[in-house]
């Protein structure tokens, strides 16, 4: 099955945030690894910024965006899904 341009765009867009997220270990300098979730800080820092609610526990992996973060996340793919081969009506709303 074809994957859509939102969903190719998604997967590109994870690989990225993972790879900015990777780290590598003294034993294995060459292998690059990253965690499944997104970089705790920079959820922390998102909700601080009052792009998403802060959450009430950490062990839940949901998070709530805002209205100025799901804003904010239109104006960023604005911004980049063009240099990666997107145009807005890709990714949808």
């Amino acid at each position: 099955m074809e994957r859509s341009q939102r969903e190719r765009l998604t997967e590109e867009l994870t690989l990225v945030l993972l790879y900015l997220t990777s780290f590598t270990e003294k034993q294995c300098p060459n292998v690059r690894m990253a965690w499944k979730t997104h970089d705790w800080t920079a959820l922390d820092d998102l909700a601080e910024d009052g792009f998403m609610v802060p959450p009430h526990n950490r062990k839940n992996y949901t998070r709530y965006l805002t209205d100025e973060g799901v804003e904010k996340a239109k104006e960023l793919l604005e911004q980049i899904g063009p240099s990666l081969g997107f145009k807005k009506e890709d990714w949808g709303d």
